[in-house]
């Protein structure tokens, strides 16, 4: 373990009565455990565990590592066990990294967590003292988090609190489009500027500003492993993808499709619905459950995946710093 974590922990105690610590690598079959209680909400967490993670920190002072709150711990008596025992396992937890993910126990809008854990996870990840560029997950964990990070100076460039997780149910009523298939190393060019078409339209900025290396790596280590699945559009037209949507996370649980773009000169002619049919068919050979979230905003993008299949399951919500 890193030489600086007990002292992280220290703080993290010191900020929240105790109640929240850092966790470490024996804490690795508790955090699976408590992650496979919401597969939907967790898939993140899931896709980091099952490829290997430990749950102790990595990356010294500025790396990653998981926050904890334990069963029955700030809990009255009716909290813990019948003979007064400590409470095995985790009840809450928290990812930090250059993101913030709570770490769900219930696919509900609190995520299961008892009164007053959002609130001290928040004073934890304030603790730590490093600035974040988001905070997203279930709800109400969310914006308690962001709360705690608000009154403490983090300033929010945008929030949003209402995004609807949908998970595929029955089969919608569209037809699947013939024309989408899984993306290619040769398409990498071609799914670049789409790629970054789309995130520049979701978050107001250009991804290369963050690190045009590190955005190009990614696009390109997701076409590698078969999750980026796109319309080519005419066959002699060889330039801008009609279509795109990732498999962005994935696990042996569940898939979340992200990344869903149209072309602008393809919208509003009934494609969509289509193009995501297909893709659907495509993540379903790779997990059990396939997921989305989307802001509620976005009234034809609700509409096209509730054509498909998607039923509301929860609300996320997002933090933007």
């Amino acid at each position: 373990m890193p030489r600086w974590s007990p002292s992280t922990d220290r703080q993290v105690r010191a900020a929240t009565g105790g109640r929240v610590r850092l966790l470490t690598d024996a804490d690795t079959p508790a955090l699976a455990a408590l992650s496979a209680r919401a597969p939907v909400s967790n898939v993140f967490v899931d896709s980091l565990l099952e490829a290997g993670r430990l749950a102790g920190p990595r990356g010294g002072a500025a790396g990653t590592l998981f926050l904890g709150i334990d069963a029955g711990e700030g809990c009255d008596d009716d909290g813990g066990a019948p003979d007064g025992a400590p409470v095995a396992g985790l009840r809450a937890g928290l990812w930090v990294g250059s993101n913030v993910v709570p770490v769900a126990a219930a696919e509900t809008p609190d995520a299961g967590w008892a009164p007053g854990d959002a609130e001290a996870l928040g004073a934890a990840a304030v603790a730590l003292r490093r600035r974040y560029g988001s905070l997203y997950g279930p709800s109400e964990p969310v914006l308690a988090v962001g709360s705690a990070l608000a009154a403490a100076g983090h300033r929010a460039r945008s929030v949003r609190e209402d995004q609807p997780l949908l998970v595929l149910g029955a089969d919608g009523a569209a037809e699947t489009s013939p024309h989408v298939v899984q993306a290619h190393p040769r398409d990498f060019e071609r799914v670049l500027p789409a790629s970054a078409a789309m995130f520049e339209e979701e978050l107001g900025f250009s991804p290369f500003l963050g690190g045009a290396a590190q955005y190009r790596d990614r696009v390109e280590r997701l076409i590698r492993a078969g999750r980026v699945f796109i319309d080519p559009g005419p066959a002699d037209a060889g330039g801008p993808l009609r279509f795109k949507a990732d498999i962005g996370l994935l696990s042996s649980r569940c898939a979340q499709i992200q990344g869903v773009w149209m072309a602008p000169a393809a919208r509003g002619r009934g494609l969509a619905a289509a193009a995501m049919a297909a893709v659907v068919e495509y993540v379903r050979l790779q997990a059990p459950v396939v997921s989305l979230y989307v802001n509620a905003y976005n009234t034809p993008a609700l509409r096209t995946y509730e054509r498909v299949g998607f039923e509301r399951r929860g609300t996320f919500a997002t933090v933007l710093y």
